[in-house]
Order: C-alpha cells, then sequence, then structure tokens
C-alpha cells in the first residue's frame, strides 16, 4: 500500500470512529443521564479519542497478522492510553475534566478505570474484529470520492480545531507550562 492509500485509508476509518465514538459518547450520557452530553471537546460530532485509538487499531490490525490473544490486549492498551493521555492534557492544558472516574474502583488518578478499559476493550475488539469488515465495504464503495470527501472534513476539523482553541484562550482556559 503506497502512502496516498494508507492515508486515505487512515483517514477514512478516522472520521468514521470519531463520529461512531459522538454516537457511543451522547447514548452513553442519554442512558445514565437522561440527557445528551452538554459539552465536549469540539463543537462538531467529533470525539478525537475514539477517532485516534481505533485507527491505530485498524492500521495494526489491517497491516499485521495478528491472532486474538495478541488483539485483545492491543484493544486493551491502546484505548487506556489514549484515553490517559487525553485526560492528562486536557486537565494540564486546558483546565478541563471532561469525565471521572475517582468514584470507580480500579482507577488511576480519576482518569482511566478497569471498568471503563475493558469496556473500550470489547468495543474496540468488535469493532476491529466484526464491524471493520463492513467499514472495508462502504470504503471500497466511497474509495473514488473519498479524496475530495477527506478533503472536505479535514478542513471542517481543523475550522473547529481552531474555533475550540480560540475559545478555550478567550476564556484564559489554556495553561502554559
Amino acid at each position: 500500500m503506497d502512502i496516498v492509500s494508507f492515508l486515505l485509508y487512515f483517514t477514512f476509518n478516522f472520521f468514521f470512529y470519531g463520529f461512531v465514538g459522538w454516537i457511543i459518547e451522547n447514548l452513553f450520557c442519554y442512558c445514565i443521564r437522561g440527557h445528551f452530553q452538554k459539552d465536549g471537546f469540539l463543537s462538531g460530532p467529533f470525539k478525537p479519542m475514539y477517532a485516534i485509538a481505533m485507527s491505530i487499531l485498524v492500521v495494526i490490525e489491517s497491516t499485521f497478522t495478528i491472532n486474538v490473544y495478541y488483539l485483545i490486549p492491543l484493544c486493551f492498551i491502546i484505548p487506556t492510553t489514549v484515553e490517559y493521555v487525553t485526560g492528562i492534557i486536557m486537565r494540564n492544558h486546558f483546565n478541563k475534566n471532561y469525565w471521572d472516574y475517582t468514584d470507580l474502583k480500579y482507577n488511576f488518578k480519576g482518569i482511566i478505570c478497569l471498568e471503563f478499559s475493558i469496556a473500550w476493550t470489547l468495543l474496540s475488539f468488535i469493532g476491529v474484529k466484526y464491524l471493520q469488515v463492513v467499514i472495508n465495504q462502504a470504503y471500497e464503495i466511497i474509495y473514488p470520492i473519498w479524496p475530495i470527501c477527506s478533503t472536505i472534513l479535514l478542513i471542517i476539523l481543523l475550522i473547529d480545531e481552531i474555533i475550540t482553541f480560540r475559545e478555550f484562550r478567550e476564556k484564559g482556559k489554556i495553561i502554559q507550562n
């Protein structure tokens, strides 16, 4: 696979799983709290944590021959690591905690916990092993127009990020270290 094909495939999965993550978070919030999520880091329907973790897992699984005994630990480690790094960045640079696991058993700094890491493992494994087959078929269908679509989506994401960083800066919430 050449670099352009790789980047197109990666961005397709990145945007797909970022949107799916937004849906999952809103449904979870609605089921637990009775309302959809009030705020997120970005304004648009996109969750970067899901996009990053799942895209990495999809690339690893599609690039290497990995049996289930290696895939399951990766489905635990990668999303948990992305969640931890994101939590640290949000806390230390944006003075924001979008989630807090301090009341749950086996948590670390309230940013990650065993219960949610297991949930991410199951969701990631189902996504990579079963959903990705359908996603790959969708990618084959959209592939001819995906370069244009991905460019538009990247521009929209960039605009959303610029607006988000501007709002944080104006509110004095970006912490300079």
